[in-house]
């Protein structure tokens, strides 16, 4: 089942109780407007708040007392949004939901953009506090890799890592052995996630299977997401995201680094 919801799909859906819209927008200003009965996702919020990076995944309780903050519980559908497309946290957030076991998730293809092209109207956004919901957390370890994982992985060679940001910065420095996949060459210019044909031809352009074990990198584990969804969209649901990535990897001395292109 794919991960992604049209625009007019999402309208048919609006008025039903048990759906929630959620704008996951970043590195923008709060926006007071969006789609009708959306709330903020703020993913540098929903967060370890001790990490020593921004956006690090936090802990199940946490996780679990933000989403009911929301008004979110178990039996909703989520719908998460980007004012941006497709890109950057909404992908972040879809990831997230599915880590601790909250599959019934999905993006607006397109984002914010899709919605008002399409004819449809925003609304100004509810300042009043939801009511509370029952959320329990499933945590799904496979999607996620740590330092230590991809470490080991660097000698085992069990899995494939595939690296989301343009080639310039992969070239000036990566994790051995990963791929390169720029995380934009996978959206359209108006923000949506390519076709599944499109998005086949461009993995296989860079030497990158689409099937198996894959962890997805970047510069701080968003990105990376949206290598995630697509690898997820050509059928391949548990590809995991390494959540330091290059900013924890690359600030490591005692980590290999290598530079310039991924070898064919």
């Amino acid at each position: 089942m794919s991960a992604l919801i049209s625009a007019t799909e999402l309208k048919d859906l609006l008025q039903k109780p048990h759906v929630k819209v959620l704008d996951a927008s970043y590195n923008l200003p709060p926006a007071a407007a969006g789609i009708p009965s959306a709330r903020d996702f703020n993913i540098d919020d929903v967060a370890d708040p001790v990490a020593p990076f921004a956006h690090t995944i936090p802990t199940e309780e946490i996780f679990a007392d933000k989403v009911r903050a929301l008004g979110i519980g178990n039996d909703d559908l989520v719908v998460v949004y980007d004012r941006g497309g497709i890109a950057m946290a909404a992908a972040r957030a879809w990831w997230m939901f599915r880590l601790f076991g909250h599959d019934n998730v999905k993006i607006l293809n397109g984002g914010l953009s899709a919605w008002t092209k399409t004819g449809y109207a925003t609304a100004g956004k509810s300042a009043d506090a939801p009511a509370p919901a029952l959320f329990t957390v499933n945590f799904k370890p496979d999607l996620l890799r740590t330092v230590g994982q991809i470490k080991d992985n660097i000698l085992h060679k069990d899995y494939t890592v595939i690296d989301a940001r343009d080639s310039k910065r992969f070239e000036a420095g990566h994790i051995p052995n990963s791929l390169s996949v720029p995380y934009a060459t996978l959206v359209d210019a108006g923000g949506a996630l390519k076709p599944s044909t499109e998005l086949e031809k461009i993995f296989k352009s860079s030497s990158a299977n689409t099937q198996g074990t894959i962890a997805c990198t970047c510069g701080s584990g968003v990105t990376a997401c949206v290598i995630a969804l697509a690898l997820h969209e050509l059928g391949n649901k548990g590809a995991a995201v390494y959540d330091g990535s290059w900013t924890e990897w690359g600030s490591m001395p005692v980590l290999p680094k290598e530079t310039g292109a991924a070898a064919a």
